[in-house]
């Protein structure tokens, strides 16, 4: 039996996430701020457990605790436990002289704060279940090249990856049953929500977004999520820490 934990999971990329992965022999574990009735209904239908959470993951106390409470009475033995780290926001958009506590602080909190958290509750709840554990980010094109008006997000990315870099840094070489490997993918623009958000503000690189929708070069959510699927069953997981679906 196969563990997936997954965050941001009720919409967009998460979602599909979440039905690539309803197959037998998985056990999935769902946070989200909003419910998803229908991903229920089809863990359901599929026969497949899944837990589902609704919690503000931008309150990094009770993300933290909320991954403790979750992992603290694990429900079976499992071969493999993988942390989904895909929650996140893009906005504030705007030039970065205007960038305002209000609107950062949330930003970090929940773009990079609340994952550095969660994957320490998660190493920490899983320390001794002796399996393969993997902790995967979804990172973004734009932790690795600055976007003008995407501070806030450009800085939380990488702070992101870097922040994977450092789990394998101290993890990867521990021994079996006490190793972690973590990746940070970028998987590239993808058809969600956030894509809408973008297309509607002002800043020097906009139009190529609404270009890529207008000429359908959009890549669809489902069509990532199969890809991200694949990519958690290498082998060779974590051979390429920062690593991009589109390579």
């Amino acid at each position: 039996m196969k563990l997936f934990v997954i965050t941001g999971a009720s919409r967009g990329l998460g979602e599909a996430l979440v039905r690539a992965l309803l197959q037998p022999g998985h056990h999935l574990v769902c946070v989200a701020r909003r419910d998803n009735p229908a991903l229920r209904e089809a863990a359901q239908q599929a026969g497949v457990p899944l837990d589902w959470h609704c919690r503000d993951l931008a309150d990094t106390d009770a993300a933290q605790q909320w991954t403790r409470d979750t992992l603290a009475a694990p429900p079976g033995g499992f071969g493999m436990a993988t942390l989904i780290l895909n929650a996140g926001v893009v906005e504030p958009i705007g030039d970065l002289a205007a960038l305002e506590a209000a609107t950062l602080v949330p930003h970090l909190q929940l773009n990079l704060v609340s994952p550095m958290l969660t994957t320490a509750a998660f190493i920490q709840a899983t320390d001794g279940w002796n399996c393969t554990r993997r902790v995967l980010a979804i990172s973004s094109g734009a932790a690795r090249r600055p976007i003008e008006g995407w501070s806030a997000y450009c800085a939380g990315k990488a702070g992101l990856d870097m922040f994977v870099r450092s789990i394998n840094a101290e993890y990867a070489a521990r021994p079996a049953g006490k190793s972690v490997r973590a990746v940070a993918l970028a998987p590239g623009v993808i058809d969600t929500g956030m894509q809408d958000i973008i297309r509607t503000q002002e800043f020097a690189q906009v139009e190529r977004f609404r270009d890529l929708k207008s000429q359908g070069n959009l890549a669809s959510p489902d069509t990532v999520a199969a890809a991200i699927k694949k990519y958690l069953e290498r082998d060779d997981f974590g051979a390429t820490e920062l690593d991009d679906l589109r390579k």
